[in-house]
């Protein structure tokens, strides 16, 4: 008697089995992204360095503006985070099949899996644009501004008391 076999003879997959190369580009974008950030931090930290060695400076009415569209594009991310937080462990409805669940559990993989997936993604961005927030706040002489405000203020309460 002879085993089964589990080959086609039209060459195509046999039952049960899912190619899941068309899932490559959903997750090639993510890993794209998470690439990307990385040469952006870098530069954010020459830039950070030239502000402190004094070789760079912001105009105040110029890091008000940049400040507003930063605060935009935080509010929008954070917004994204917080709504994909949300939703993130609702159980997709692909049906109760072993394809089904492949896709849902790729498709949460790339939503909130490895530091590539989309959620923890976004989260960089995120912790990148509240750095190149402080980058224009010291740029601008904003941070000594408050620093020193902050300062006198505890110099004069201490001395009222």
């Amino acid at each position: 008697m002879t085993e089964p076999s589990t080959t086609r003879d039209d060459g195509a997959e046999p039952a049960g089995t899912v190619d899941v190369s068309s899932a490559a580009p959903a997750l090639d974008f993510a890993e794209g992204a998470a690439n990307r950030l990385a040469p952006v931090a870098e530069e954010l930290n020459q830039v950070r360095d030239q502000i402190d060695n004094g070789d760079l400076r912001l105009d105040e009415g110029a890091a008000h503006a940049l400040l507003a569209t930063l605060l935009q594009l935080q509010g929008h991310v954070h917004r994204l985070i917080a709504d994909a937080g949300e939703n993130i462990g609702a159980p997709l409805q692909f049906g109760d099949n072993f394809v089904g669940e492949t896709l849902a559990r790729r498709l949460q993989g790339a939503a909130d899996g490895d530091d590539n997936a989309a959620l923890p993604v976004l989260k960089a961005y995120a912790a990148q644009l509240d750095k190149l927030e402080g980058i224009v706040r010291a740029a601008a002489g904003m941070i000594t501004t408050t620093d020193e405000d902050a300062g006198e203020a505890l110099y004069t309460i201490g001395r009222s008391e």
